[in-house]
């Protein structure tokens, strides 16, 4: 038998639909070892959906962005760069391109952006930060760590400093907006 997976990409005006096959698998009779899914094949199947997820989002992302929103002329093409952006689901890998300023807009100081860049500031998913935090405060770093590569298909080893490093992001992150928020709380009390 074989079951081939498709993905089916519906833009969002309905008026563009997109079937990319995306997993195929081969099953001979039924077995114990062959009944439904095997754990590498459920993480190559959510990589194989991922992937055309993700490449579908960036294409329909650069596509709407590669025209100056001021004057409409397509902005000119420097390079690419590579960006690395970790989800729950595995590590992307996203070829990044860099734009010149459309020449309209050259009373700015940046020649040259990355739109991608810019959306995917984070370089990590809310997801995987929110996970990280929550494991590192009920068990140790490494523990965390541990299961975190146990249980998901994050496409790397994830070590204890990395686990460390993104609570203290994410903590820094949260005393900043709380201090925010108290610095707008005393100036609206009354005097």
């Amino acid at each position: 038998m074989k079951i081939t997976v498709q993905v089916v990409l519906h833009a969002d005006d309905d008026t563009q639909t997109v079937v990319r096959e995306a997993f195929t698998l081969n099953r001979e009779t039924l077995t114990p070892d062959t009944v439904g899914l095997q754990l590498q094949e459920a993480k190559d199947l959510l990589a194989a959906v991922q992937d055309t997820l993700v490449e579908y989002q960036v294409t329909t992302e650069l596509a709407a962005q590669v025209d100056c929103p001021d004057c409409g002329i397509p902005r000119r093409h420097k390079d690419s760069r590579l960006i690395v952006v970790r989800t729950v689901f595995g590590v992307l890998r996203l070829d990044s391109p860099r734009w010149w300023s459309c020449p309209c807009a050259l009373r700015l100081a940046v020649r040259t952006f990355s739109p991608l860049a810019a959306v995917l500031r984070e370089r990590m998913t809310p997801e995987l930060s929110y996970l990280q935090a929550r494991f590192a405060g009920l068990v140790s770093y490494g523990l965390s760590a541990d299961l975190l590569n146990e249980i998901l298909p994050l496409g790397r080893a994830l070590h204890a400093t990395t686990v460390r490093r993104q609570v203290q992001v994410t903590a820094q992150r949260l005393e900043d907006e709380t201090r925010r928020g108290a610095a707008n709380f005393h100036h609206r009390l009354p005097r």
